[in-house]
């Protein structure tokens, strides 16, 4: 069990590190919709793809030290980790090859509205735990 400061230290970064995701994402399909996939907007891409997974990883571990009292949200957390996971690896399997930038510019725009949901239910439903 984790104690109150923790848990509170843990929605705060919680918190910070979905703004920074969104802003993150949202520069990156800025830079997609001028049209150009050229070197460094694909390591861009590869890199928030990183970034976005290290982010799950680490709060997987984290969440696993609530226990279970929250047995059925942090279950569709994962669940929506996971699907995560897979659409970032089609996003990378796309940047492998000669890809339309449209294309990509398509799958981050359904990253996003995914990853808003998402991060929506995980501030909806972690947050009033993690700050009580």
């Amino acid at each position: 069990m984790t104690t109150p400061q923790r848990r509170r230290a843990m929605a705060e970064q919680l918190l910070r590190a979905h703004r920074d995701l969104r802003q993150q994402l949202a520069r990156l399909r800025a830079d997609v919709g001028t049209g150009e996939l050229g070197h460094s907007l694909i390591t861009h891409c590869l890199a928030y793809c990183d970034s976005l997974h290290g982010h799950h990883s680490k709060e997987d571990g984290a969440l696993a030290q609530l226990g279970d009292e929250l047995g059925s949200v942090l279950e569709r957390v994962r669940r929506e980790h996971h699907m995560v996971a897979d659409a970032l690896g089609e996003i990378r399997r796309l940047l492998a090859a000669p890809t339309p930038a449209a294309e990509l510019k398509t799958r981050l725009d359904q990253l996003a509205d995914q990853l808003e949901d998402h991060f929506a239910y995980e501030e909806e439903q972690l947050l009033p735990a993690l700050s009580a």
